[in-house]
């Protein structure tokens, strides 16, 4: 399935009825372009509202989150956010069974969720708090959807200003190590180790769980390792022991607890790196733009290999801290990964926000949505009153200079400019709007 139209009512600077956003969705790439306070990060965050994100961040409703009306000067009272979910596979059809809606009772059916969220006074009047709910069905009029279907549709969310070196380094709760817990290749079987068999035991046969248990043996066995635990043991514990009750100390370096807790504290001590040209043991990394492409990769490799959850992938200004030839190409890449099929059957879908005429200009017009005075307009044939002659044009005519005009105020066509000595082209651009 893939999240097919995004609805949003009394959002920030979306209104209701004629005012609010209805937003079409590719089943595949969709790129949101616009100038600043267009409504990119608002759509964004409504998502993330919505389905919640594979990072665990909580995102709390805020007070300036319901619209404002400077018509009237009132703050809504309820805002209402709708994810509609189509081309449904037999396992979403289980899975969501309960939250069907039939369209017209004929056709495919569709899993709509919808978000509200409500002021409500406080016990006493004296403050606001915000309630939410989750339901399904047409005007949110079905049961309520709870947690457990709601963890299925988290999205995977890489933030603006993101810090790639924090999210792939070692760390509690790392992001690397949420990322290498749930791919195949790290989970796949492999020997447990046994230390009665330590003869002929050949490491390379263990699973990374066994490695770590192969590792702490031989920690242990370690003869400083066994002496400092032995003084531990008889100079400190054992004057403060009782009797029936005595204290002694475990040296340990895989963690305790069950195997999925001890798989997730060992990777919690590994750590990524992009290599520099000809270096291979990760003594010389790279800078900023470098690790954001590894970073995006990490993202890519648990979507592509997943066998369940919803796979999208949701990037505000995939162009940060990236040359402007690693722009093109990674836009390029992205455009490609929505084509691969999953495990599951499921294609990875991506959501992402620019404000580059560079990644614009590279991005197929089909999976543009172009917003402009808090609407937006999905530039996809069928969309448009383009014929489909004129998009072959378009996408060779909309090179990096020209794609500014999807991010431009307004357009100024001046004929004859050339045979005008006394008019310098470049203070044209100092006009606003711009003049082309």
């Amino acid at each position: 399935m893939f999240l097919s139209k995004l609805e949003i009512s009394n959002f920030r600077h979306f209104g209701e009825g004629a005012n609010a956003l209805v937003l079409e969705l590719n089943n595949g790439i969709t790129a949101l372009v616009g100038e600043n306070d267009a409504g990119k990060t608002a759509i964004v965050d409504a998502i993330r509202m919505v389905l919640g994100t594979r990072d665990q961040e909580y995102l709390r409703v805020q007070p300036s989150d319901f619209h404002f009306s400077i018509a009237d000067g009132t703050r809504a009272e309820q805002i209402r956010i709708c994810c509609t979910f189509s081309d449904l596979t037999p396992a979403d059809r289980g899975a969501f069974v309960e939250h069907l809606s039939y369209p017209g009772n004929a056709g495919p059916p569709i899993f709509q969720v919808n978000w509200i969220a409500k002021r409500q006074e406080a016990p006493g009047g004296s403050r606001r708090y915000n309630a939410t709910e989750w339901r399904s069905g047409i005007d949110g009029e079905g049961p309520i959807i709870d947690p457990g279907a709601r963890a299925l549709l988290t999205a995977t969310y890489l933030r603006p200003l993101r810090d790639a070196e924090r999210a792939l380094s070692a760390g509690r709760g790392s992001r690397l190590a949420q990322i290498l817990q749930n791919t195949r290749e790290i989970t796949a079987e492999g020997a447990s180790f046994d230390k009665d068999a330590l003869e002929d035991l050949d490491p390379k046969t263990l699973s990374l769980l066994g490695l770590a248990d192969y590792t702490n043996h031989h920690f242990q066995e370690n003869e400083g390792i066994k002496k400092t635990k032995a003084r531990l043991d008889d100079d400190f514990l054992e004057p403060l022991s009782f009797v029936t009750d005595k204290l002694t100390a475990h040296i340990s370096v895989n963690g305790n607890g069950d195997d999925s807790v001890r798989l997730r504290q060992v990777l919690e001590k590994l750590d990524i790196i992009a290599n520099a040209p000809g270096v291979m043991d990760g003594s010389l990394g790279r800078g900023l733009g470098s690790n954001n492409i590894l970073f995006m990769a990490c993202e890519l490799l648990l979507l592509a290999g997943e066998e369940d959850g919803f796979p999208l992938l949701i990037i505000e200004e995939p162009e940060a801290h990236l040359h402007p030839q690693r722009q093109l190409r990674l836009m390029d890449f992205l455009q490609s990964q929505v084509e691969k099929v999953r495990p599951d059957g499921q294609k990875i879908q991506i959501i992402v926000t620019t404000h580059s005429p560079n990644l614009a200009s590279e991005i197929s017009l089909q999976n543009i949505s172009l917003l402009k005075d808090r609407k937006a307009f999905l530039l996809a044939k069928g969309k448009t009153l383009l014929t489909d002659s004129d998009y072959p044009f378009l996408e060779r005519y909309l090179d990096v200079t020209k794609s500014n005009l999807f991010f431009a105020r307004g357009v100024i066509v001046v004929e004859g400019c050339q045979s005008a000595p006394n008019i310098d082209p470049f203070c044209l651009s100092n006009f606003d709007p711009p003049v082309l």
